[in-house]
């Protein structure tokens, strides 16, 4: 008795599980109509033109900073010569005194 009362439990569940899968894959065999088709690209060109001004804002903020990058660099390479100008003239100085005493 127990046995046959699960099973008919299982065969009603089962009945039940593919009454409720036929609207489902019934409904997703109709066809689109011509709105939906309207609305799905609409949405589509949307998307897409989404996209291509985000990439377009990327590429534009990587260019930006590139170019800091290498206005910093370029600022470096001045400040690294004229220290190295400066230490060249402090030297200089230092010798000239140097040679001033020993006289």
């Amino acid at each position: 008795m127990m046995k046959s009362a699960i099973l008919s439990n299982v065969a009603i569940a089962a009945l039940t599980g593919a009454m409720a899968l036929t609207p489902m894959a019934s409904g997703a065999s109709i066809p689109s109509s011509p709105a939906e088709k309207a609305a799905t690209a609409e949405l589509n060109r949307n998307i897409l033109a989404a996209n291509a001004a985000k990439e377009a804002r990327s590429k534009a903020l990587e260019l930006q900073y590139r170019e800091r990058i290498r206005q910093q660099a370029s600022q470096y390479e001045e400040q690294k010569r004229r220290w190295e100008q400066q230490q060249q003239q402090y030297l200089a100085l230092l010798k000239s005194n140097e040679a001033n005493r020993d006289r």
